[in-house]
């Protein structure tokens, strides 16, 4: 794992989402990437000199298979608390089905030729969470409910370093800033007025991202100019 800012580091070579992993007492994980990351968080955190050799809770930021797969294997190998918005609870404990997306012909085959290797395991939610409640961790994290990419998709706030976990709300792949994928994102719409409503009001400036590099200074101006860039913004 590498250091991205002081008290959070970032698991490295994951096939699915970025994992971030916070230190202390009740060791918290943000994520957990695909069912084929299990081994490589396992041992990156056994690794850890910071880490007790232990994972106490994992937060998931939504219930998409590559932020949630590997969330089970670690329940039963460390006796993980999982934590997610009431609204995705479900689906991660199959009892809500998981939303199926319309696909181009050659994504179809691609996901159906690697559907082994991407099986959903269900798992049970220990806290289901909801808007403004605090996760101990960081001194505190405050949950931030954005739906739009999933119903249940929130972000976490840690308000005195001015740090935002954005899940798939807020991404920076290739060094873009940019809003949720809009292929798996039913409720884009939605995900934008969270952004604009509840994400902008808020004072950050570091951005660490589902996906892509996390941003260190200046996050939310960066996301302020994207959205001006998107005409979201009058």
């Amino acid at each position: 794992m590498k250091e991205v800012i002081p008290g959070v580091l970032m698991v490295e070579r994951t096939w699915g989402c970025n994992v971030y992993f916070i230190p202390g007492e009740n060791a918290t994980m943000i994520d957990a990437g695909f069912p084929m990351d299990q081994r490589t968080l396992q041992r990156q955190v056994g690794e850890s000199d910071e880490s007790n050799g232990r994972i106490g809770t994992v937060v998931a930021t939504h219930y998409h298979l590559d932020h949630v797969g590997s969330i089970g294997k670690l329940k039963e190998l460390f006796g993980t608390q999982v934590m997610a918005h009431s609204e995705d609870a479900g689906v991660m404990e199959g009892v809500v089905p998981y939303e199926r997306f319309k696909l181009d012909r050659l994504r179809s085959i691609y996901y159906a030729a690697l559907g082994p290797l991407f099986k959903y395991e269900h798992v049970g939610v220990d806290v289901r969470l909801t808007e403004g409640d605090m996760i101990d961790a960081m001194g505190g994290l405050q949950v931030i409910h954005l739906p739009g990419h999933t119903r249940g998709s929130i972000a976490l706030y840690q308000s005195e370093r001015g740090i935002l976990f954005s899940g798939d709300t807020i991404r920076n792949e290739k060094g873009i800033v940019e809003g949720p994928p809009p292929l798996f994102s039913p409720g884009i719409e939605e995900a934008f007025w969270c952004i604009k409503e509840k994400v902008l009001s808020l004072g950050f400036e570091t951005l660490l991202p589902g996906h892509g590099s996390p941003v260190i200074g200046g996050a939310s101006s960066a996301v302020e100019q994207m959205m001006r860039a998107q005409g979201r913004l009058e």
